[in-house]
């Protein structure tokens, strides 16, 4: 009787097991069909939201899914494989060490062929008559076809286009490539060491008629370029170390930013009724009487490039009256940063509510007698000092905004290593960069604030 009592009982967990199983398994089922009911627009979508690499993956889930992930039409980025990466760091390291160095290049441009022949296979797998995106930054092989990329990015009528094929790699953007098939939903088109002839940029200008955003970085451009057309949208124009620029033109009514580092240039502002961001670097000098500069709410001067006469030109600002926000870039701890401070402010005021000093030190002397003696009421809100080491300039700056900002609310000290502009040599101090010292000196600025204003340490 025990016996078959224990049978009993044993033969009601198994059945139950099985229950218990069966259950688990019509809710997997039921969750996996779910899953697999969805049209096949949803799970396009959730995948275009993934790195492609993740996408490609969930080809495995399901003989429904293993095809899906070709319709993607998110942004691609192909800016060089991790061990690109890793060994254009070793290659960096290991200068002055010719042989290796040379054995370190091999490998590289042996990864570099691996990583674009990658790129080639998984282009010609992608179905998706669309795309949002499509970066290449990566120094290509001189053989490589770069020409069937870009033919690939005006198929897919990619909404934001970047290109960098390194420095080494001439190459010139294929109008004869774009007038092959409309080009319309181009958006954001981002280059960098690319020659773009006058014929290309026009057609940019004229037959991209959603382009809002042109960035051109040490790109070879037209003597002469002209920004205009009926039906542009551009709102912001970046024009970054292109030497062979020698004049500009611009007649944008919906520019809203501008950003120029270079040297001398020859400007015709004749209609940017909506700038409200500008960005000035190199030698900028001549574009500070420049008209549209009353109506800017955001300015950025580098002056890291400039020789003394500088401040004669900021001298001659006209009444920055819409000013919000004014940054500063400068690498010496003399008078012509404190000087250019002193004219910025009193350009600004008072309109003005954050100012930024950026120091990128070349001589960060802690000594100085130069002092800022304008006195002048501002209502300056915040005051940013980024790389911050503690030089008497921004010392000064801070005391003298403390003395005459009535209204500040927030000082932020940021000790952390500044960017370098790429225009000027990395200096020899960089080396032994001590933020601890920096903090040190921070706090000893901070027992200068008095206690209603935020004083932030970074």
């Amino acid at each position: 009787m025990v016996k078959r009592s224990g049978a009993i009982m044993q033969d009601a967990d198994s059945r139950d097991y099985k229950q218990r199983r069966a259950k688990d398994n019509s809710e997997e089922s039921y969750e996996g069909d779910l899953i697999n009911q969805l049209p096949d627009g949803i799970p396009v979508t959730i995948l275009s939201k993934l790195p492609i690499t993740d996408a490609a993956r969930t080809s495995i889930l399901s003989r429904k899914w293993r095809y899906l992930w070709t319709f993607f039409s998110g942004p691609l980025v192909f800016d060089g494989s991790p061990i690109m990466k890793d060994m254009k760091r070793d290659i960096k390291k290991a200068e002055g060490k010719r042989h290796l160095q040379m054995a370190m290049e091999i490998m590289y441009d042996a990864e570099s062929q691996t990583y674009t022949s990658w790129i080639d296979e998984l282009l010609s797998s992608l179905n998706g008559s669309t795309l949002q995106g499509l970066k290449f930054w990566f120094h290509v092989d001189p053989g490589c076809d770069t020409d069937k990329w870009v033919h690939f990015a005006i198929q897919k009528k990619v909404q934001k286009l970047e290109l960098y094929f390194g420095n080494t790699f001439e190459y010139v953007l294929p109008l004869h490539l774009f007038k092959l098939e409309s080009f319309n939903s181009l958006h954001v088109l981002r280059l960098k060491c690319i020659t773009v002839t006058e014929e290309m940029l026009e057609y940019l200008l004229r037959c991209c008629p959603l382009l809002e955003t042109l960035s051109l970085a040490d790109s070879v451009l037209p003597k002469t370029m002209k920004v205009s057309g009926q039906s542009l949208k551009l709102k912001c124009l970046e024009l970054v170390r292109c030497w062979e620029l020698l004049k500009l033109e611009i007649f944008a009514e919906n520019l809203v930013s501008f950003k120029y580092y270079g040297s001398h240039l020859d400007t015709e502002f004749k209609c940017v009724p909506s700038l409200l961001e500008a960005t000035f670097g190199g030698s900028f000098v001549e574009l500070t009487t420049e008209s549209f500069l009353p109506h800017l709410e955001v300015l950025t001067l580098d002056i890291t490039q400039n020789i003394p006469e500088v401040i004669c030109s900021l001298s001659q600002l006209p009444k920055l009256k819409n000013m919000k926000h004014l940054e500063l870039v400068a690498c010496d701890d003399d008078g012509i940063t404190l000087g250019a401070c002193a004219l910025l402010l009193r350009a600004s005021s008072p309109s003005l509510w954050r100012f930024t000093l950026k120091m990128i030190h070349t001589k960060p002397s802690l000594r100085t007698k130069r002092k800022i003696t304008m006195k002048c009421q501002h209502g300056l809100k915040e005051l940013e000092l980024i790389g911050f080491c503690g030089a008497s300039c921004e010392v000064e700056l801070a005391t003298y905004i403390l003395k005459n900002a009535v209204e500040l609310q927030k000082i932020t000290i940021d000790t952390r290593l500044p960017t370098r502009p790429k225009l000027r040599p990395l200096g020899e101090h960089f080396k032994a960069w001590d933020r601890e010292e920096n903090r040190n000196r921070a706090r000893e600025l901070q027992g200068k604030v008095p206690p209603w204003i935020d004083f932030v340490c970074i």
